[in-house]
Order: C-alpha cells, then structure tokens, then sequence
C-alpha cells in the first residue's frame, strides 16, 4: 500500500451500515497500524443519526466527487458496496485497495489485485466486528455501539431473512461492550428511523436508494422501513408520480421503492416505468396501479433485486 491516505466509505444514500461500518473499519485498520479516515457519500438519515447521537460518534465527512475532494489521489476502502454505480462519483482518480461486502458482486473492477472480504452474512459490521475479535483487538464501546446498531438496522432486529446466526452471535457479543439492551434499544432506534412526518415525496422515494444494471438498463430501488405503512400508501398515487420523476430524470428504466412494515415483516412494492411485466414475473403476482404487496418481505438484497434483475434479462 502507498503512503497516501486512506479513505474508508460506504455507499451513495448511505445507510447505517454503510457509514457505521466505515467508522468501525476505519478505527480497525488505524488500530492495527494503518491510518485510515471514514467519510460518506452523503447526510446521515434519521436512524444513523440518532446512533451517531446515541453514541456521541460525529458524522464522518461527506464526499461527493473524490477528484474534487482528494485532486492528489488516495487510497480508496470500499465498504458495504462493490457496484460501480454505488461508488462515491470520480472513484477512479482513487487507488482502490479493499472491498469489505456482504453483497452480490457486480461489475467493479480495479487496475491490480486487492484485498476482498466477502461474506454472505446480513450486515458488513458483521464482517468487521469479528474482524476485531479475530485479531485480537479492543473494540471501544463506541464502535461496538455502531457495529451493534448496523446490524440491528441490516437485520431489521433479527426479523430480515437476511439474517443468519453469526450477525446474531456477533450482536450478542456486542451489546454487553456497547452497554445496551438489544430489544430495548433496537426498538428505539428503529421508530427513530421509521418517522417520516417531515419527508418530502422525493426524499421518501430517494431512500436508501440503489441503482442496479441488468441487460444494458440501469434502475433504481429505495427502501423506507416504518412501523405502519397506512400514511405512507394513502399517498400511493403521489409517491408513484415521484418515482417517475426520478426515473425521468435519471434515464432509469425503472424506479421502485419499498415500503416495509417491520411489524408485519411485509413490503409494498411501488414503480414507475413500464415494469408491470418485469414485477409481474419477477413475484409471479398480478400487478396493479403500480405496486404490489408482498408477504414475509423485508429484504432487497435477497428478495427483491435478484427477482426483478432475473426477469429484466
């Protein structure tokens, strides 16, 4: 590895995992010998912040374009992402040198080898956690808080098929050195998260947004995760026309956004575009006025993208 600096992000619409991962990735590699510095492709959401708050651990810095923010280069961590189209934009002014990832691999490609870890576990903090205890390092209670909330917040408290036992193990392992009650705290940091009184219907759609290529076209799927859904599907048909907008202006093919019920551990599923035959056999389902409604669904990563990007071939 050069002398340059190292920069450890997650993923554009970054979520909890994606900058609590950084931060705890960052500390990890700093605490081994390597100096590293997390930063963010954008502003915390309402979950992440009341972590960050909970735990009083400041915002990482915000990046938009690393040839603006770095014109001298770098050493590039990509976490929780390995797509291009998730990259914070300019990445290839950057030396990428690692990917830490829990999800599918895309098209990401580099000049020269790198270090990957990948595991097809619910949360990338799952990664880095036993990353800590692997080595042998002390996790400060800060960063086992973040790592803790990262995959109460990827695992939607262990209700997400996502799921698996070592993000459970890991957890548990975590909360004694975080000093919280799993239960307890997780609940509070999900109604957090799951206030959208103050949203526009732009910021609604635009949530945990990620964009994804299958057979040339590029779409785009959101997540908004909330205790009641009624709100949010009285303004079904506004949220439709906002996707649209965002479609529109992005030369998406499609843009979809989901709406979970935690409590119900189920999803209503909006789009713009001409989908209605990709949806339609992608859940084998009958499409109508733009969504559908889908039982035992809380996963993107697992129920809903692999589905959707299977039928658009």
């Amino acid at each position: 590895m050069s002398e340059q600096t190292l920069y450890v992000s997650g993923h554009k619409s970054p979520d909890t995992d994606s900058i609590c991962s950084a931060i705890a990735f960052a500390n990890f590699k700093t605490q081994m010998g390597t100096s590293a510095t997390p930063v963010c492709a954008g502003s915390a959401n309402k979950e992440t912040t009341f972590i960050l708050n909970h735990f009083n651990v400041a915002h990482p810095q915000i990046v938009e374009n690393w040839e603006t923010f770095a014109p001298n280069g770098g050493d590039l961590f990509l976490i929780d992402h390995n797509e291009s189209k998730q990259i914070i934009d300019g990445y290839k002014s950057m030396n990428v040198v690692g990917v830490v990832d829990h999800h599918r691999i895309g098209d990401f490609e580099t000049d020269g080898p790198v270090y990957i870890h990948m595991e097809p576990v619910g949360c990338s903090s799952t990664i880095v956690a036993n990353m800590y205890f692997d080595n042998n390092q002390e996790i400060p209670q800060t960063i086992a808080g973040l790592m803790l909330s990262a995959i109460i917040s990827d695992t939607v408290l262990f209700r997400s098929p996502t799921c698996t036992p070592k993000d459970k193990a890991t957890a548990e392992k975590l909360a004694p050195i975080a000093g919280v009650d799993i239960e307890s705290y997780g609940l509070d940091m999900l109604k957090a998260g799951a206030d959208v009184s103050d949203l526009t219907n732009d910021q609604i759609v635009r949530t945990d947004m990620k964009e994804f290529s299958e057979a040339g076209q590029t779409i785009s799927i959101g997540q908004i995760s909330v205790m009641d859904t009624t709100e949010l599907l009285a303004k079904r048909d506004e949220l439709v026309a906002a996707l649209e907008a965002l479609r529109s202006s992005n030369n998406y093919a499609a843009s979809y956004i989901m709406i979970t019920n935690i409590l119900k551990e189920s999803t209503d599923l909006l789009y713009s575009g001409d989908a209605d035959a990709v949806v339609s056999k992608a859940f084998n389902t009958e499409v109508k006025d733009n969504g559908v409604f889908l039982e035992n669904t809380m996963s993107r990563k697992k129920q809903i993208v692999p589905p959707i990007l299977g039928a658009m071939k």
